[in-house]
């Protein structure tokens, strides 16, 4: 319904245009002009002219069923049966201005999706600007073409005067195009007065402008849902300060999300009741709709593939988590030479594994904020955000720190242990190290962190995300997904794909996939710039590792 009311408006928008460039019939032209002046008439025509370039522009945001587009082009529509009867007495174009309204009124239900609420400041003074460029670029225009162009020598009043006819698409019987270039002239002048009007159209349809506000109770609330329901190791960056939360009607379940340039950028998998989760996709991808916003699931798990599905989503897997089974970890082998070097450099250094509990003594956290500021002067390091934490001594102080000391008490590296809400696992935030650490120094942090979760009753080790590390044997993957992943793992986008995924291998023993769960192939592009938007990344590199 929506197509075929979309299709109309451009089709009533197109008749309204040539009817208005056209001759009138003589007849119905006289019977007019006995009742109204003749500039009456030609006021109706520009006026209808107008109106036609309105509704064809208007098309595109009733196909995108805008609630404001709907009230225009009623409205609009309306204005159209009038000057088509005043201009010339077209009722057969009157009578299909009078169909569209009757097929808007009839699907008047279908019109759901909002407008941000015009700024009419903002917008008058695009008006102004659109109309200010053009009239300089016709008056210049004018002015400084040839006398043979026209068989006119234009002065500059010329020039504004035959500009602002243009503005209005009124025709000049004396203005003759006699070269090539003339006749390009007209032509490019028209395209820039029907470019500043849907300039101007285009401000009063944009998106539901979102701003970041996050109540403290919705966020006591979101940590409650976490502790009877969290089943992730992203979830803990779910109650960081840059997320928003949209909850179910019963509040048993939320998600949590970003936005960047109108796109919703939910991180993982909703939580909640199992029975609360296809209920929440639903109705947040229709909260999304309703605002003209893109949406996407990013480092989903594989459980709720088939809910995404049943709402109209497609996956793209976006790569594997890289898990280390504690009870299973060892140095044995030829594969962890290298590591077990690290290992005995880290003794023979005299460098001490030391974990501080919460809270982190202030002399403690200076010395790791010194290692954090060091790190950052590491080319292409940089703070990031969504999917991990960037460095604040609030947030250090209360989790649990694992680092490498000298003997003299200097912190060289250090990495920060956080909560996994997955059964049995844990994990860490942010690892960083001195520019003048020993290689190594990393690995070694590791190996004993390991040991010490492992003796503390922790069953696995989530390292993170390994991106678009490919498909592993068995993994199901449409001709789409795997056309995708080929581009971006060359194209090396977001991060150095191959540094990362081949570092947590040294310790991985298995692997789990992760997903990108999106509505239209045409939205990645703008997927990706988003993820580089509400991560804070700006140069495109640096991973934590």
């Amino acid at each position: 319904m929506v197509r075929a009311v979309g299709l109309i408006t451009l089709g009533s928008g197109i008749v309204t245009i040539v009817s208005a460039a056209g001759r009138s019939l003589p007849g119905r032209i006289s019977i007019l002009s006995d009742v109204f002046p003749l500039e009456f008439l030609h006021i109706s025509r520009f006026l209808s002219l107008l109106i036609g370039f309105a509704l064809a522009v208007s098309s595109l945001n009733i196909f995108r069923r805008k609630k404001r587009a709907y009230g225009l082009v009623m409205l609009l529509a309306g204005l159209s049966v009038v000057f088509h009867l005043t201009k010339g007495l077209d009722y057969e174009e009157a009578a299909s201005s009078l169909l569209l309204m009757v097929v808007l009124f009839l699907a008047r239900k279908s019109f759901t999706v909002k407008s941000s609420i015009p700024d009419f400041r903002s917008t008058l003074a695009r008006l102004m600007t659109a109309l200010a460029v053009t009239l300089l670029y016709g008056t210049l225009g004018f002015w400084l073409l040839d006398e043979k162009d026209f068989g006119i020598s234009f002065t500059v009043a010329d020039g504004i005067r035959r500009t602002i006819a243009a503005l209005a698409f009124a025709s000049d019987p004396a203005l003759i195009a006699r070269t090539h270039f003339a006749a390009w002239f007209l032509d490019s002048l028209d395209l820039i007065s029907i470019t500043a009007l849907v300039y101007v159209l285009y401000s009063l349809f944009r998106p539901v402008f979102y701003r970041l506000r996050t109540l403290p109770l919705e966020r006591d609330r979101a940590a409650a849902v976490l502790e009877a329901h969290g089943r992730s190791s992203l979830d803990p960056f779910k109650l960081l300060d840059d997320k928003t939360y949209y909850f179910s009607p019963s509040n048993q379940a939320f998600l949590a999300y970003r936005m960047a340039r109108n796109f919703a950028v939910v991180l993982a998998d909703p939580v909640g009741p199992e029975d609360e989760i296809a209920g929440i996709i639903r109705s947040f991808r229709e909260f999304c709709e309703e605002n003209d916003w893109k949406l996407a699931f990013y480092q989903t798990l594989p459980d709720f593939l088939p809910l995404y599905r049943q709402a109209g989503f497609k996956k793209m897997k976006v790569g594997d988590d890289a898990i280390v089974d504690l009870e299973r970890f060892n140095l044995d082998g030829k594969s962890m030479k290298h590591i077990r070097h690290a290992v005995n450099q880290f003794q023979k250094a005299g460098l001490r594994a030391v974990y501080y509990e919460p809270p982190v003594p202030d002399n403690i956290l200076a010395g790791i904020q010194d290692v954090s500021d060091d790190w950052l002067r590491i080319p292409g390091r940089r703070e990031r955000g969504f999917t991990v934490g960037v460095f604040s001594e609030e947030e250090i102080r209360r989790t649990p720190v694992f680092a490498a000391v000298q003997p003299d008490g200097r912190i060289l590296a250090f990495m920060n242990v956080i909560r996994s809400y997955a059964p049995g696992e844990t994990t860490i935030d942010l690892m960083r190290h001195r520019r003048d650490a020993p290689d190594g120094i990393m690995d070694s942090l590791f190996v004993r962190l390991f040991e010490r979760q492992r003796q503390q009753g922790f069953k696995r080790f989530s390292l993170g995300l390994a991106p678009l590390s490919g498909f592993r044997e068995g993994e199901e993957a449409g001709a789409e997904e795997r056309a995708v992943q080929y581009f971006l793992q060359r194209s090396n986008f977001l991060f150095s794909y191959s540094g990362l995924t081949e570092y947590k291998a040294k310790f991985a023993t298995h692997w789990e996939p992760r997903y990108a769960v999106y509505r239209n192939v045409l939205d990645l592009p703008r997927l990706a710039v988003a993820l580089v938007r509400v991560s804070g990344l700006k140069d495109g590199v640096a991973a934590n590792a």
